[in-house]
């Protein structure tokens, strides 16, 4: 007769006596399982991670939301602080929201998600600085600046990680609180190597900065090449100058064309950008004219598997983020993993909930699987530089046309065959070269970023561990 756990695979934990006898008496088995990791860093000196830092948390606050960006500060979520760009469209009162300085948050910080999804790890840097965010993400704030580097990469390490995860409680939402990360302790490597580890990661924010910086750049002569007014600068007609209701002016020749009923549709921001188009920009061609556009997969059942079995598998999520927390599909029992694989210079965009989101593949996603909410657009190469195209679909001239046909009643969604009918502007060939080398620069540096905070893991663990 065969036992129950031959049927199943079944998680166990091993634990010393003395740490479930000595200590908070927790009922919940994983409280206990980073024992397992951390037995590699016995007989290092330790320290309480309050003595390296200060760790900051707070409960729920009131917030008092506004529609104008120069009277408020950009509040984001510990979502939105593991993207690469946080595109932030809510904005927490300067005048009214009590205490608002606290809710800051300032360069070289490290945040750690503490409710929902736990122990996610991002450090402040230009994207963030001077952002409001919110009581969902623990403040870190190292005591020496020598150990901001040092404490990022633990918090990152697979040892940092069970420490963490160790602390969380909530019966429906998972929670951990700043007095908890306050007694974690932390393995006090030699001071030499710390140094290394902080370098390395300083030049690993330095880079991707720099990569922001280029792809800004490029988005920028987008515009200048095709001689395209930024948005920004233009108010559309409106029946309503005070904005009390989002309401504009739209002419009633555009209800000929394909009779939609939804009001987005007609946004005159989106047929300020075909007009600006095509009245700027000379030669412009439809996207379908310079590439194809996919939809490949299709929806199925999905075998997740570990990471040394499968075969990368990219959300539309993942794409925006700085390090994505991937999953993997089988590369056994997945029937269809070549439909879903995208290649180098392709370029993916959301079509399901979140719309719009774009990213170039450049050194990063070569090879891996998507998700069939993932649009592929392949460039022709003989008509139109790659890299110049998704420059030109992640702006706001490209932005404004993907949304324009956005359609369903619960989850939004746009198809291949709309996205298809966008107008990009065709500069000559050695403009869009110029910009297509910026966008596969930046590309570079966040690869080498990414190296980099690798490379500092692999000291941490060599350090920790002898191996």
């Amino acid at each position: 007769m065969k036992k129950i756990f031959d049927l199943f695979e079944t998680e166990t934990y091993k634990s010393k006596l003395s740490r479930v006898l000595i200590g908070d008496f927790r009922l919940n088995a994983e409280y206990y399982s980073h024992d397992n990791n951390f037995e590699a860093v016995e007989g290092f000196e330790k320290t309480k991670l309050s003595n390296l830092a200060d760790v900051v948390g707070f409960g729920p606050f009131k917030r008092y939301y506004i529609d104008e960006p120069i009277y408020g500060i950009p509040l984001i979520s510990s979502s939105d602080m593991m993207e690469l760009e946080p595109n932030c469209d809510k904005y927490i009162s300067k005048e009214f929201t009590k205490d608002i300085n606290k809710y800051l948050v300032k360069r070289n910080t490290i945040l750690l998600s503490c409710s929902g999804t736990i122990g996610n790890v991002t450090l402040v840097d230009s994207r963030l600085d001077g952002m409001g965010l919110s009581q969902h993400a623990l403040r870190v704030i190292p005591k020496d600046e020598i150990y901001t580097g040092f404490l990022y990469t633990f918090f990152n390490s697979d040892f940092g990680q069970s420490l963490i995860t160790g602390k969380k409680s909530g019966a429906v939402i998972d929670e951990i609180y700043d007095e908890d990360i306050k007694q974690i302790e932390i393995p006090l490597i030699d001071k030499e190597s710390i140094g290394v580890l902080n370098s390395k990661i300083m030049y690993a924010v330095e880079k991707r900065e720099l990569a922001s910086s280029l792809i800004a750049k490029a988005r920028k002569l987008v515009l200048e090449h095709n001689h395209l007014p930024p948005l920004d600068s233009i108010e559309p007609e409106t029946l309503d100058p005070e904005k009390v209701t989002e309401m504009q002016l739209v002419s009633t020749e555009e209800f000929t064309a394909d009779y939609r009923l939804d009001a987005h549709f007609y946004n005159p921001q989106a047929a300020l950008v075909v007009k600006n188009i095509r009245e700027n920009s000379s030669p412009a061609k439809l996207l379908f004219e310079v590439s194809d556009c996919l939809y490949r997969g299709g929806r199925s059942s999905r075998n997740y598997v570990a990471k040394d079995h499968g075969v990368p598998f990219l959300s539309g999520k993942n794409i925006i983020q700085i390090r994505p927390d991937l999953k993997y599909l089988s590369k056994t029992e997945t029937n269809n993993l070549e439909d879903l694989s995208v290649h180098r210079n392709w370029i993916l965009i959301t079509r399901s909930g979140t719309l719009g989101r774009t990213v170039f593949i450049w050194k990063n996603y070569e090879n891996y699987t998507a998700s069939e909410h993932l649009i592929r657009v392949i460039p022709d190469s003989d008509q139109i530089d790659e890299a110049y195209l998704y420059a030109f679909l992640s702006s706001n001239y490209g932005y404004h046309q993907l949304l324009r046909y956005k359609h369903g009643s619960v989850i939004d969604e746009i198809t291949e065959d709309q996205i298809s009918q966008s107008l990009i502007p065709i500069p000559e060939q050695d403009k869009q070269k110029e910009i297509g080398e910026m966008v596969r620069q930046a590309y570079v540096l966040r690869a080498e970023s990414i190296r980099l905070e690798d490379e500092a893991q692999e000291i941490l663990t060599k350090e920790l561990t002898g191996k």
